[in-house]
């Protein structure tokens, strides 16, 4: 607006403080609560370690993640003679294996300095004891160098089917042993198997698949996302694995996007998703959000969720009221509104939770868009002298 519209611009950003729209940070506990349930799993598995599957077989908590039952050796012994500072050291790097986030870590390092030494001594234990077994004795350079060696088809898909397990069962150091390396090797990998019209279309469908699952094990933690995020093609390497051909691999693929496009960073990581979903539609001279809508078609009911999940993730992280109405604008003419009509007559809890999050925050923006344009007429009507 102009100088002379001070008084309506005013008032309509008294409205918009009072509704605090899409300030997640603020202290807003509404919006913090809609976030967390618009990616229920992801965003919490990349920033705390991997207990769940340990409580779910009655497996020890973060501090008993290792046997508790071994009687001191002379490691322990040793650990004794250690210094105070050498013990916090060995203490950080076992949180840092332990995959856990800044709230799991809190209480374990307020803990006295002796309880301290006794949990690395049975971190250090466990860890060169768990060496010896046969999952872990396959170290991640020996998958490097087999991911170099352009082995094909089915010897593939058990290496990358092997590959994801050891990256979901081994601490954050083997992950990190892995590395740019392997992360370089496994997005390569992909781009190859996307770019090639392959002889046997079942078997490439399922390694691109199974790289999503072992891209999506990598980024179980700090280091591992961080690594994904530095590189160019990460992101539009998973938008090209938006498939709707491929239902399975595209609900992982836009499970990923999605808490991609949520996560706190300094760059606009929804931005970033948006811009390889831009230009990927350019590369095949499709409308952008042309795959989504064909995953909504699909009978598959995590698919239209998860479908869903990106969308809600996309426009909820945008800041200006414009964009946020440009890109619902843009996905309704495309056919969402008529898909939503179907969509809703399923019964199904996570589907309806994002459904929900789609109808509230377009009802806000409503609200918000409305009061924009009553302060407009407002104007119009009384001109400021």
């Amino acid at each position: 607006m102009d100088s002379n519209s001070g008084n309506a611009a005013s008032g309509s950003a008294s409205k918009k403080d009072k509704k605090s729209k899409k300030n997640y940070e603020d202290g807003d506990t509404k919006k913090k609560f809609k976030l967390k349930r618009l990616i229920p799993e992801e965003l919490e598995r990349f920033t705390s370690m991997r207990v769940k599957k340990d409580k779910e077989r009655g497996g020890p908590g973060p501090t008993q993640r290792h046997s508790t039952s071994y009687e001191p050796s002379g490691q322990s012994t040793a650990l004794h003679d250690l210094s105070d500072e050498s013990v916090l050291e060995l203490f950080q790097q076992m949180l840092v294996d332990m995959n856990l986030n800044e709230e799991k870590q809190k209480p374990l390092r307020q803990k006295d300095i002796g309880i301290k030494r006794e949990m690395v001594s049975r971190y250090l234990h466990t860890s060169k004891a768990g060496q010896s077994q046969k999952e872990s004795s396959r170290s991640a350079q020996m998958y490097i160098q087999e991911l170099r060696s352009d082995i094909r088809d089915t010897q593939l898909l058990g290496c990358l089917e092997s590959l994801r397990v050891s990256l979901n069962n081994n601490p954050v150091s083997w992950v990190q042993n892995f590395g740019d390396e392997g992360l370089v090797l496994l997005l390569s990998l992909l781009r190859k198997l996307q770019e090639e019209r392959d002889e046997y279309p079942n078997v490439s469908g399922k390694c691109q698949h199974e790289i999503i699952r072992c891209l999506k094990a990598f980024m179980n933690n700090k280091y591992g996302l961080k690594a994904m995020l530095a590189t160019d093609e990460g992101i539009p390497l998973l938008v090209r694995a938006v498939n709707p051909r491929v239902p399975h691999m595209m609900v992982d693929a836009i499970k990923l996007l999605s808490a991609i496009c949520i996560l706190d960073h300094n760059d606009n990581l929804h931005e970033r998703v948006l811009e390889a979903i831009t230009e990927e539609a350019e590369r095949k001279d499709i409308e952008r959000f042309q795959p989504l809508l064909a995953g909504m078609k699909q009978n598959s009911v995590a698919l239209k969720g998860g479908c869903m999940q990106l969308i809600n993730a996309l426009i909820s992280r945008g800041e200006e009221l414009d964009f946020r109405v440009h890109i619902r604008s843009e996905l309704l003419r495309l056919g969402l509104r008529d898909l939503l009509m179907d969509v809703r007559t399923i019964e199904n809890e996570e589907l309806r939770v994002q459904l929900n999050v789609f109808d509230e925050h377009a009802e806000e923006d409503s609200e918000e868009l409305k009061a924009r344009l009553d302060d407009i007429r407002i104007e119009m009507e009384y001109p400021s002298t």
